[in-house]
């Protein structure tokens, strides 16, 4: 606040300077967008002439009608052209141009000796041409300025310089020399003659505070100045300036008016020409009076707004104490939660570690109590019974290293499951496949320890029933969520199928997943179609880990 304040105070003192650098600035301003105005005039123009030259280029040998159908469009489109000519290098030349209020076709062949001219001269808003007529040849066109300057002009861009007709009226030249393709000819010369007042209209129009002008290369105004203030004004500065053409700003008092102008040289292609700007030194003090007054007015608003920040500051130093004590209280809190967050998930994988060890404990005792029992067919239950304690405990193996306990990957954990599973059955399963596709579906822990068991039942059916040749198979894993919350588990394989024709289906422990499926408020389907495909439904026991 102090340093806004010291800064206003500073641009305060230094206000009469600015007042001279506005100027300054308004007049660079103008005389760019003056200088941008009229290159985009010419460079219009210059395009045009291109185009003309790329046209003789190809085809040198055109006829009047043609060149007539050719150009009329241009000098109809752009009333600033007044005339357009071909010139080739014994001076014969082709010329269309707009005389008062008719159009004039000139065709001038000096080849031949004596030299012979046509013309064919018709009304502006009349289409009929009229059958050419002779006449006495016109001045030789290799006499003029721009022929030489086009031979002379090593850019590829057209040149230009500058004329004025026998009424007093401005024109630019611009021509461009074409190397010519046919053996008649070595060049020509394409030529336009640019009314200047004309190509001036686009330029921004004088203001009581601010005028530009243009001036030839003798430094003589392209249009005429009144009597206005600003015109007396460029005379005087113009008078001036002609003693030495300086580029600096210059300083003038007429009429007990303070006048700022300047004046900057415009290169073209062959041609010089000056652009300057005027401004009155009194709309400058207006604009800065304005800007001062803003700043006091800043500089009071300032004041009353450090006022108002200094009370508003001791009135709220005690709310931001209140507000640091309690966001530390907040953030301690939150430290206590993710500790207890992270001291829950370590419990809920000790749990499941320790589960998985006591099943592990279990599964050894009956596989030594089923090499006690007498029978092959009550210890083949019994090692049927010792394998589902197997599958529980791998379960819990695989469940504890998942990353995420409130959100498992079923991608990952069933099909680290699948290859437990298959690991069960080597070497037959050796040449059974498995794939796994939950389309990115995760859930909780106690639906994917429901979910593990009814997926190792139903792998183990398949590794069991589903192979019993050496050819082996393919099993797929499936994961899909339907709608109204309800999930479905689907394990495929392209075995031998299911033999519908049993009674007692119990040896593929469907009756394991179909209590399995009930405890997740799900259902069992069994298809087969080339293999036996067996659907469990059912809802996530918190859907919020889903």
């Amino acid at each position: 606040m102090v340093l806004a304040l010291g800064l206003l105070a500073r641009n305060l003192l230094l206000n009469g300077d600015r007042a001279l650098q506005l100027g300054e600035v308004a007049l660079e301003q103008s005389m760019d967008s003056q200088r941008l105005q009229l290159k985009l005039q010419m460079k219009s123009c210059s395009q045009n002439l291109i185009q003309q030259a790329e046209y003789i280029a190809l085809d040198d040998s055109a006829s009047g009608p043609e060149l007539i159908n050719r150009w009329l469009p241009l000098l109809r489109s752009r009333f600033a052209i007044m005339a357009v000519s071909i010139t080739d290098e014994q001076g014969g030349e082709q010329k269309l141009e707009r005389a008062d209020s008719s159009w004039k076709f000139t065709s001038t062949a000096r080849s031949s000796v004596p030299a012979e001219t046509f013309v064919q001269e018709w009304p502006i808003r009349s289409s009929l041409i009229p059958p050419p007529v002779p006449e006495p040849p016109s001045a030789d066109p290799r006499e003029a300025t721009w022929y030489s300057q086009a031979l002379e002009n090593r850019q590829d861009e057209p040149v230009w310089s500058e004329s004025r007709t026998k009424t007093g009226k401005n024109l630019f030249q611009a021509s461009q020399l074409v190397r010519s393709r046919s053996s008649g000819t070595s060049f020509h010369v394409v030529h336009f003659e640019i009314d200047a007042s004309a190509l001036m209209e686009g330029l921004p129009p004088w203001s009581p505070e601010l005028s530009n002008i243009v001036l030839s290369s003798n430094g003589d105004p392209y249009s005429p100045l009144d009597t206005s203030p600003s015109g007396l004004a460029w005379h005087t500065m113009l008078r001036n300036w002609q003693q030495d053409h300086p580029t600096t700003v210059l300083h003038e008092s007429i009429g007990g008016q303070e006048w700022l102008g300047r004046i900057l040289p415009m290169e073209l292609n062959g041609a010089t020409l000056y652009t300057g700007a005027l401004i009155r030194e009194s709309s400058v003090a207006q604009w800065t009076s304005q800007g001062r007054l803003a700043m006091w007015t800043v500089l009071v608003l300032l004041v009353l707004l450090a006022t108002l920040l200094i009370t508003v500051f001791t009135q709220t130093r005690g709310t931001e104490r209140k507000l640091r004590k309690h966001e530390r209280r907040s953030n301690l809190q939150a430290r206590h939660l993710a500790k207890a967050l992270v001291e829950r998930e370590v419990l809920d994988r000790e749990v499941h570690h320790r589960v998985k060890n006591n099943l592990q404990v279990v599964s050894s005792l009956l596989n030594l109590q089923a090499q006690r029992v007498p029978g092959e067919e009550a210890r083949s239950e019994f090692m049927r019974g010792k394998r589902r304690i197997d599958s529980m405990a791998l379960v819990h193996h695989k469940l504890y290293k998942q990353n995420d306990l409130s959100a498992v990957d079923l991608a990952v954990f069933l099909d680290d499951l699948a290859k437990a599973v298959s690991a069960m059955f080597e070497p037959e399963s050796r040449t059974v496949s498995h794939s796994v596709d939950t389309n990115g579906i995760c859930c909780d822990a106690d639906t994917s320890i429901q979910l593990g068991m009814i997926a190792c039942e139903l792998l183990a059916n398949c590794h069991q029933h589903a192979f019993p040749y050496a050819t082996g198979g393919h099993i797929h894993l499936a994961v899909r969520k339907a709608e109204n919350g309800i999930f479905s588990l689907t394990v495929k394989d392209n075995g031998k199928g299911f033999d519908a024709t049993i009674v007692d289906p119990s040896h593929l422990g469907l009756d394991v997943v179909e209590a399995l499926a009930d405890q997740l408020d799900g259902s069992v389907h069994t298809e087969i179609d080339g293999g036996t495909a067996v659907t469990v439904t059912f809802k996530p026991i918190h859907p919020s880990g889903s």
